[in-house]
């Protein structure tokens, strides 16, 4: 795994300071999974960047509120550089140009959680004061934060992944050169891709899921077709989930389409191309393809990413079954119910526009009921006015509707 590498001016010899080594150190000690250990390193790399940016060798807590406060408005994009003269550099664009960002508050929640985390470490260690002790991170509202998809978004997607690949094949076809090997290439891009949105969509599976999947991880039992899920938080995949059978009939449809001459412990979803051909497929790689396959159907906006997807399976499962929490729960792998009530937000959302159009409604209905009741408070009374005429009154009146008519 990475380290962290900081190279910048030192601060005076006796000095109580942070370095390189410290972090490195704090990294061992967390003893977590890969991933999280990664995301811990992206997150004080932003931050020894920041601390050399601004030549903070000795951080204090008015520094850390400041670096907070840093992160949550524009900025220059900057990053760890040990080969540059101060130790960082500003990231840029492909133009050389540098790029400006501004952290969402989920981004700088995320670093600073990490920057407590190492500060109380720091201080339990006696290396450095806790610095960060009560520095607050920015209240993030406890809600979904991607959109999901309506039923007939999810189908107007398979259908533009079909579509899709059905023209590559066609384009494959008609190359001058190896045509073949670039149709097969072709076809078996284009059904691993719909095999990975239907477990996104279907099965809620996270793209990290999909991506630690293996063949042998697939079971058939009583008729049922299963996948063992190696989740958020475990250490293998021990978790079965359960496969709608066309959900299964993609995967197989896939793996009849290839070329690597996979065994059951080859990963479920493997690259093609020449360098990295049936080597797993990375959890970045399938959130692009399946972002791109939604961009390609026309849902082309930032709340709309593969965890969306996901997302989609929960939101409808809460619906076909009446918004029935511990279902949903199952179905989904939450751990908590907690976690699983984001899916009532959106229920809330339409309780809410129902209500705003019930209310324009009844102001409006009233209004017309009170001119309508003034109508006929205003009009003789009809019926006393008929009673008295005589019959050849009413046979002339008659007459003249007749007319009318």
């Amino acid at each position: 795994m990475d380290a962290i590498t900081i190279r910048g001016a030192a601060a005076p010899a006796e000095a109580q300071r942070i370095t390189a080594a410290m972090y490195n150190d704090f990294i061992s000690w967390i003893d977590r999974s890969e991933s999280t250990s990664r995301a811990y390193i992206t997150n004080l790399r932003q931050f020894a960047a920041w601390t050399l940016y601004t030549r903070c060798t000795q951080p204090s807590r008015s520094d850390i509120i400041s670096y907070r406060d840093y992160l949550q408005v524009e900025h220059d994009a900057i990053q760890l550089d040990p080969d540059a003269p101060d130790g960082w550099s500003y990231r840029t664009d492909s133009a050389g140009n540098r790029q400006r960002i501004t952290c969402k508050p989920t981004t700088v929640k995320a670093y600073m959680q990490s920057v407590k985390a190492f500060f109380n470490w720091t201080a339990a260690s006696g290396l450095y004061p806790n610095v960060a002790q009560n520095v607050h991170s920015p209240k993030v509202k406890d809600a979904h934060r991607k959109d999901y998809l309506e039923p007939a978004d999810v189908v107007s997607i398979e259908r533009s992944i079909e579509a899709t690949a059905a023209r590559h094949a066609a384009q494959a076809a008609a190359a001058k050169k190896d045509t073949a090997g670039r149709t097969q290439r072709s076809t078996e891009q284009g059904k691993r891709l719909y095999a990975m949105y239907l477990l996104a969509v279907n099965a809620g599976l996270r793209t990290v899921e999909i991506s630690r999947a293996n063949i042998k991880d697939i079971e058939v039992r009583g008729g049922r077709a299963f996948l063992y899920v190696w989740g958020k938080g475990h250490a293998e995949a021990d978790t079965r989930k359960a496969l709608a059978p066309e959900v299964y009939a993609a995967i197989l449809d896939y793996l009849s389409s290839r070329s690597d001459r996979p065994t059951g412990a080859s990963p479920l979803f493997v690259s093609t191309g020449n360098r990295s051909k049936g080597k797993r497929i990375a959890p970045t790689t399938i959130s692009t393809m399946l972002k791109r396959a939604m961009q390609d159907a026309g849902f082309n906006s930032e709340r709309f990413t593969a965890h969306s997807l996901r997302h989609t399976a929960g939101q409808n499962i809460m619906e076909i079954t009446d918004s029935n929490i511990y279902k949903t729960q199952l179905y989904m792998r939450h751990n908590s119910p907690k976690t699983t009530e984001i899916y009532l937000d959106n229920d809330k959302a339409r309780d809410d526009a129902e209500l705003a159009e019930r209310l324009y409604q009844h102001y409006h209905n009233a209004e017309q009921t009170a001119a309508g009741a003034g109508a006929v408070d205003a009009q003789p009374n009809i019926e006393a006015i008929i009673a008295a005429l005589t019959p050849e009154q009413l046979q002339q009146l008659t007459g003249i509707a007749a007319t009318m008519a």
